[in-house]
């Protein structure tokens, strides 16, 4: 896949949020540049290099000795796949594969201290899972680790600033942006067969053996309510992955701009997808397009540098300025009550202060602050028991606890409010019978108390009650 061709289905935000992410990147790059020049830098960067080279080799021989590496010898089908769909992105690298055992249907990718590895639940080489799912799946990993390469050096910059958290919620619009265009890269290896890649984000749901039982029409429900939602927004801000709901309707949007022989299959394959889908993804993106030579791409690597460029030199200007405000300053200063003919060599004459009165310094003596009085401390007496309706626990032991010779202490978290009643009744530390647990709880249900006060008023109060369960002895 040549460079025009990633443009070309690339997310419509990944541009503008790449450059949202650089100029708040480029922000922190002199705070990096200084790190780089302290003293102590030579000395942690080298330190922190190596241990973390010694503990990613140490896990990657980890992951050699328990897990199975995808080769020609193993899972020859993965390798093979992996192999084309990294000739048909274009990406040279190597690639790891590791297949795992777990109870779930997923896939992730991990960079091993330069060494990018994809790992396979061992669900998905099980059989149900086509090949081209198994493509989209590795695809969009390969994808992904294509759109971090082709931001070259200042995906660097905006990688690096990822560590340091401070404008995570600027920089991770654009890491999501890279997610979306690694899962669209990777409909488009597989030449666009929509149903295989919704097969398998499906199956990324609810696992291989539901996938197939799912409706699409219920996920993209599901979209559109989480969409312009406030909490929606807020729960995705401090991370770099989509919602899966979101990534979902994108592939559809995607395929129907791009793909429209495939999607109308899908279509009649799931009757009843809403017209309205493409208000629903993140962007509705453009009429559908062709790529041919005249079709106008923008990589905005150019702009990048641009913006980074201008950033940077907007952050010195506004150094420069603030240096030059805090080290200016007038030191003349002129008395408006002057004698404008004084003699300005002329050594002033001392003047004798003026007398106070005795008077009038008693007056002008500070008066004495009202000594503080001490508040007393409230009085306060504590939860109790209602002496006329008191809870006689022996009328809530059950039955068949006394038959087994179950016995045992428990207590009760609750709250006791202003008027006595009792609410949010829960254990705390169990008696080791759940039968005796439940009795607990009951005893307390729709009892009163003697409320806690604070100086005769009553007030709510968080309890802990213990609770003894105890047969007669023999």
């Amino acid at each position: 896949m040549d460079d025009r061709t990633f443009y070309f289905y690339a997310h419509p935000l990944r541009r503008r949020r790449f450059y949202l992410a650089l100029v708040f990147a480029t922000l922190l790059f002199p705070l990096i540049a200084f790190a780089l020049v302290a003293g102590t830098v030579f000395l942690i960067v080298p330190s922190m290099a190596l241990l973390l080279w010694m503990t990613m080799r140490m896990f990657y021989a980890y992951l050699i000795g328990n897990t199975v590496m995808v080769s020609e010898l193993n899972y020859p089908r993965i390798h093979t796949i992996t192999e084309e769909l990294k000739q048909k992105l274009g990406y040279e690298k190597r690639v790891y594969v590791f297949v795992y055992e777990s109870a779930n249907f997923n896939a992730f990718l991990s960079t091993l201290f330069f060494r990018r590895a994809i790992f396979l639940n061992s669900e998905i080489l099980e059989a149900g899972v086509s090949d081209d799912e198994i493509r989209w799946l590795v695809g969009r990993f390969v994808g992904y680790l294509r759109a971090r390469r082709q931001a070259g050096p200042l995906g660097w910059v905006i990688r690096a600033a990822q560590y340091l958290l401070i404008f995570n919620v600027f920089l991770l619009p654009y890491e999501r942006a890279m997610v979306f265009t690694g899962d669209r890269l990777a409909v488009a290896a597989i030449g666009g067969d929509i149903s295989s890649a919704i097969s398998a984000l499906q199956k990324l749901f609810v696992g291989r053996q539901l996938g197939y039982s799912l409706n699409p029409q219920g996920i993209i429900e599901q979209q559109r309510l989480i969409h312009g939602s406030f909490f929606g927004f807020l729960a995705r801000l401090s991370t770099g992955y989509p919602f899966m709901t979101m990534r979902y309707v994108d592939l559809m949007v995607f395929a129907k701009e791009y793909f429209p022989s495939h999607y109308a299959r899908f279509v009649a394959a799931n009757p009843g997808i809403p017209e309205d889908l493409p208000r629903l993804a993140t962007d509705s993106g453009s009429s559908a397009r062709v790529l041919d030579e005249n079709t106008k791409i923008q990589s905005g690597i150019g702009a990048g540098w641009a913006t980074s460029g201008i950033t940077l030199g907007a952050l010195l200007l506004l150094v420069f300025l603030g240096s030059r405000d805090g080290n200016s300053y007038d030191d003349s200063y002129t008395d408006p009550y002057a004698d404008p003919y004084a003699d300005p060599y002329a050594s002033a004459a001392p003047t004798a202060e003026p007398a106070v009165e005795p008077a009038m310094a008693d007056a002008a003596a500070p008066e004495q602050p009202d000594p503080v009085v001490a508040e007393e401390p409230p009085v306060v007496t504590e939860v109790a028991m209602d002496p006329d309706h008191p809870i006689v626990f022996d009328d809530f032991y059950p039955e068949i606890s006394r038959q087994l010779g179950e016995q045992g202490e428990c207590t009760v978290l609750m709250t006791v409010l202003a008027d006595g009643s009792i609410t949010d009744a829960s254990i705390e530390a169990t008696s080791g019978y759940p039968r005796l647990d439940q009795a607990c709880l009951e005893s307390v249900r729709d009892q009163h108390l003697l409320p806690a006060t604070e100086n005769g008023v009553p007030v709510a109060k968080y309890v802990r009650l213990p609770i003894e369960w105890r047969l007669p002895t023999q």
